[in-house]
């Protein structure tokens, strides 16, 4: 069933609520930027004034108390993550996916889709082993981290060969980025793996910390280090790109 605000401790719900105020403030500067910029930058800006905006709303859900699902046995199941993750992971990507791909990339819509609806079943994966209480919610987290890798796989292998090809500062923020963004995704099913619906070794009080951290990191860090380079962001925008290089041949400098 749906919870009230009842099985919710005060500590838990405090984070929640200086995550949410967290990401509003974000969501103002965000959207500040995505006004007030240069017409180039303005969509990366308004892309993330977006992800903050959804963080925003859901850890409020949450802090109330109505983020979260009580099932039998008392395990209390925070909803609100995944419904939060099935949007804004998807928009992060295509932070990375715009910096990196020019419009006259073939196949621009199919390896942005791919990318997008292998992180989408990474989500719901994950979300159906979160409320499955027995053993086999570790089958559908290992179909979760399964996802995590073919997003992994198309970030470097064909993401990051194109955007070696759009120029010095456009390769450098991307590789800038993808690291940070797939090291702090790294974390989650870590966190998962050893809080109150996985192991079960660190309290829920903990877990809430921690995911709170790595959202705050993963939504307003990223988007701050994102918006960070101008340059690069305009360089960004160029309509084409050079002939597509063959799949692999990453050259990280």
């Amino acid at each position: 069933m749906i919870s009230g605000i009842g099985p919710l401790g005060p500590g838990v719900r405090l984070v929640l609520w200086i995550t949410a105020l967290i990401m509003i403030l974000g969501t103002l500067y965000f959207t500040y930027g995505s006004v007030s910029a240069r017409v180039e930058r303005r969509r990366f800006f308004a892309i993330s004034a977006i992800i903050t905006l959804i963080a925003a709303t859901l850890y409020t859900l949450m802090a109330t108390g109505y983020g979260t699902l009580l099932q039998p046995g008392g395990h209390l199941s925070f909803f609100g993550r995944y419904i939060d993750w099935t949007f804004t992971t998807p928009l992060l990507l295509l932070d990375l996916a715009l910096l990196a791909l020019a419009r006259n990339f073939p196949n621009r819509g199919m390896v942005i889709g791919t990318l997008v609806a292998a992180d989408v079943y990474m989500i719901l994966t994950g979300f159906v082993a979160s409320i499955i209480r027995t053993d086999v919610r570790w089958i559908f987290f290992a179909a979760s981290c399964a996802g995590f890798l073919a997003v992994i796989y198309l970030l470097v292998s064909r993401l990051a060969p194109q955007a070696s090809l759009r120029g010095r500062l456009v390769d450098n923020h991307y590789r800038r980025l993808m690291p940070i963004l797939l090291v702090l995704w790294i974390l989650y099913p870590i966190v998962w793996a050893l809080g109150k619906e996985g192991a079960g070794v660190i309290s829920t009080l903990a877990e809430t910390v921690l995911y709170a951290i790595l959202d705050i990191c993963a939504k307003v860090g990223f988007g701050l280090v994102l918006v960070s380079n101008p340059d690069a962001l305009e360089d960004a925008e160029r309509d084409v790109s050079p002939i597509e290089r063959p799949i692999g041949q990453y050259n990280p400098h």
